[in-house]
């Protein structure tokens, strides 16, 4: 039934919507303008929707401008998330609700086949009504989703499962925006590697430090803004029609987020880190970054509904998407927080037995190993927060305590402030009763038995449990009398002799010495020698032999000798050889050597001829043609013994 009518459509002048951001700067007249512009659009939405049923549809379809308002405001708008994006004005966020308001409206009525019983068509007919005449795309619907899908999620839900029961030519379509999507991410991620890379630059340019850091926020801020909005309306559109999660977990968009996640993550962190602006950020970043870890949930939700059956082949097909997941660390480290994919792995293990074991553990510790320098961070954090918490306590009490001793003090200033901190901890941090108790002399004896001069001990002291103001104590005071102290040794000798081990002073260890028995002069006999008078112990000075002429050693030899024993041979051994005797004895030998040598020589050239002369000329004019293998070793030779 045709409900469209060409003579029935209007013919009217329809707005675009305009960002007041973009038309309004700081001057009045321009924000006056703007309101008035918006009213007018508003106008237009109100015009359309008091249209009769035919006009409305005759309009919508003839005449192409009726919906201009409702697209550039789609494709403009601040939705939720983002409306610190608009201008802090009641008159510019009165207009603005306004157009929001009606705008939905609209597109309400564009998406009702059916107002009464006189007026209606089948939803066949409208979607393909919408569809063949571009009036609803995908793109508009990913921004219906941005916008209201979380104020009028109900209804948005039946829309979009008739939208794409009636309509197949939408599953084509958003088969088409998924991949358009993935490009846009990875065309996305490549944008903020360069503007991270230009802003680094920057701060290396001539600019001076304020213009540097407004237009390194001004970068950042953008960037955050539309990973915080394509998030959202990824996220929203799976959430409001589960059933594309099929064509997104076809098309790979969940890895392409993953990566996109794992890349992108540590470079704004550290970006607004180095900025000092994670504050600001924070709460758009931890929202972004919750928002693609969900959508890669809702991309693979239809495999836990396949598994529900005791499917093995959809486990398998959950393993090996968890498997291709595990590339990106940064991005499964937050999804295992969020959802925690270790249980729901140990959970198929327990139900699927017929899939190997092997599978699972390799996930497992898989996703331990990452998890892993994650969870010692966190530990590193907490226990660095603990010990703030301590310090920060033991601050207050150090200074609690201090205050206390300084009012004793006050009245009482003989005391030591370690006596008083004693009297304190015994009376319960009551400075008053100490005070009386001094005075009136009734101090018990767990106190008296103190110095009252007493110094502050320092907390290694405390822990350690020595205190040398103990009265009977005293000779423990100085540090070098208790470490000269070794009265312990006596006590633990008797103990280490049974089993043969004991320290020993410098006599026993000289009785004890036994080294190795040298008897190079076992077969000298040794005389003892007689016992001689004190005045012949010194044998009397001779002159050495060797200064001594040969003669007057022949004579030696014969007044040595007397009369009545028999004349000896003498057989003098010298001590050392003559230096002149074995420098000739080493010169013949070498002169031997060198005439043997030279006559080798002398018979090899004779026996070789001629033919010398021939040979080098041939060795000469053939040596490019033949590899000398010796040149290379005969050069690190020369190289090992420093020749160069």
């Amino acid at each position: 039934m045709a409900v469209e009518d060409k003579k029935l459509a209007i013919k009217r002048q329809f707005l675009r919507y305009i960002h007041p951001l973009k038309s309004i700067t700081n001057a009045v007249d321009q924000k006056k303008c703007w309101i008035e512009q918006m009213k007018y659009l508003v106008q237009d939405f109100k015009t359309l929707l008091n249209l009769s049923f035919k006009e409305f549809w005759s309009t919508v379809v003839f005449n192409k401008q009726a919906t201009m308002g409702l697209c550039t405001f789609l494709q403009e708008a601040a939705p939720p998330h983002l409306m610190d994006q608009l201008p802090q004005d009641s008159d510019v966020l009165t207009i603005y609700n306004e157009i929001d308001h009606f705008a939905y409206k609209l597109f309400k009525r564009l998406t009702t086949s059916s107002e009464n019983e006189e007026n209606f068509m089948s939803p066949h007919y409208m979607w393909s009504l919408l569809c063949n005449n571009n009036i609803i795309s995908i793109p508009m619907l990913y921004d219906i989703c941005s916008i209201y899908g979380q104020s009028y999620k109900k209804e948005l839900e039946i829309i979009f499962i008739e939208l794409f029961t009636c309509q197949k030519l939408y599953k084509e379509n958003l088969i088409h925006s998924i991949q358009f999507t993935i490009k846009c991410l990875s065309q996305f991620q490549d944008k903020i590697e360069l503007e991270i890379d230009y802003g680094n630059h920057i701060a290396q340019s001539n600019k001076t430090s304020t213009e540097i850091e407004e237009t390194n926020l001004c970068m950042i801020e953008d960037i955050i803004n539309f990973l915080l909005d394509t998030s959202y309306s990824i996220s929203n559109f799976l959430e409001i029609y589960p059933l594309a999660s099929i064509f997104f977990y076809q098309e790979k968009l969940h890895l392409k987020i993953a990566s996109f996640y794992h890349s992108i993550k540590p470079l704004i962190y550290k970006k607004v880190v180095a900025m000092n602006k994670l504050e600001k950020f924070q709460e758009k970043l931890h929202a972004s970054r919750l928002l693609l870890v969900k959508s890669v949930k809702q991309c693979l939700i239809h495999i836990p509904t396949k598994t529900t059956n005791k499917s093995e082949s959809a486990v398998e097909e959950y393993l090996e998407a968890v498997s291709e997941l595990l590339a990106y660390n940064e991005f499964v480290n937050d999804y295992n927080v969020v959802y925690n994919l270790t249980k729901d792995i140990k959970k198929y293990q327990k139900s699927n037995k017929e899939i190997d074991s092997t599978r699972y553990d390799y996930l497992l510790k898989s996703l331990e190993l990452i998890n892993k320098p994650y969870t010692e961070l966190e530990q590193k954090e907490l226990q660095e927060q603990h010990l703030e918490v301590q310090t920060s306590s033991t601050n207050i009490e150090n200074a609690r305590l201090r205050s206390l001793i300084n009012n004793v003090k006050d009245l009482l200033p003989h005391l030591g402030d370690g006596f008083i901190q004693k009297c304190l901890e015994y009376y319960d941090m009551d400075s008053e009763k100490v005070i009386n108790m001094v005075l009136e002399d009734c101090l018990p004896s767990e106190l008296t038995q103190y110095e009252f001069n007493l110094p502050l001990m320092t907390e290694d002291e405390d822990a350690s449990g020595y205190d040398p103001s103990i009265k009977g104590n005293k000779k423990l005071k100085k540090l070098k009398a208790v470490l000269d102290d070794k009265s312990f040794r006596n006590e633990m000798r008797p103990f280490y002799e049974k089993y043969n081990f004991t320290e020993i002073t410098c006599a026993e260890l000289e009785s004890y010495y036994n080294d190795e028995y040298d008897d190079t002069y076992d077969e000298v006999e040794y005389v003892i020698p007689e016992p001689t008078d004190e005045n012949e112990k010194r044998r009397p000075d001779v002159i050495p032999r060797v200064l001594i002429e040969k003669k007057a050693v022949t004579e030696f030899v014969e007044e040595e000798f007397s009369d009545d024993e028999p004349q000896q041979v003498l057989n003098f051994q010298p001590f050392c050889e003559n230096p002149e005797e074995v420098r000739e004895r080493q010169a013949r030998r070498y002169a031997a050597k060198q005439s043997l040598r030279s006559n080798r020589t002398s018979s090899s050239a004779t026996s070789s001829g001629s033919n010398v002369e021939l040979d080098r000329q041939r060795k000469n004019e053939n040596k490019a043609f033949s590899g000398n293998h010796n040149r290379r070793n005969a050069a690190r030779n020369k190289q090992q013994r420093g020749m160069f």
